[in-house]
């Protein structure tokens, strides 16, 4: 084959079914409740792999999040199974919307597929949030949860607003 046609051919990295992100029993990790009842199917670089659902996967220990602030964490799994979470920008609350007020995915690492992510907005009444230490319905947590989205052939390619 030309280089062309590799090209062409070339795998995709994404994910083919709905991994339904929640909260996990423990409410320090989360939770892969597929809508279809059966795990998330997804592919790297071509290559398709499956997770089955999964309640109290611990979260990747990233760096503390700000009181009054709103974060986009991206939610990877890697061909062997295992999930990680990435931290996007993290940005004063009252600042999204306005000039240069958005809200970025992270940088996906390399070898990974995103499945999902959530939206993390901290109340000023604490001193922040810490993805894998402090608990995803805390009380400083706006809404008393995150906001989950599930990512299904792709990322969203434009950033949050809102």
């Amino acid at each position: 084959m030309s280089g062309q046609d590799l090209l062409r051919f070339s795998g995709q990295t994404a994910c083919y079914s709905v991994a339904g992100l929640v909260v996990g029993g423990t409410s320090t990790k989360i939770q892969i409740a597929a809508t279809n009842g059966a795990g998330v199917d997804f592919c790297i670089d071509g290559i398709a792999y499956h997770k089955t659902d999964a309640d109290d996967i611990t979260m990747t220990a990233l760096a503390n999040q700000a009181a009054s602030t709103s974060c986009l964490y991206m939610v990877t799994l890697t061909s062997d199974g295992t999930l990680a979470v990435s931290k996007g920008n993290e940005i004063t609350t009252t600042d999204i919307g306005v000039v240069g007020g958005t809200l970025q995915w992270p940088v996906i690492p390399d070898d990974v597929c995103p499945i999902g992510g959530f939206k993390m907005s901290i109340d000023s009444t604490a001193s922040g949030w810490t993805c894998g230490t402090t608990a995803l319905d805390a009380a400083n947590v706006v809404g008393s949860d995150a906001t989950y989205y599930d990512f299904l052939g792709g990322i969203p390619l434009a950033p949050q607003v809102s």
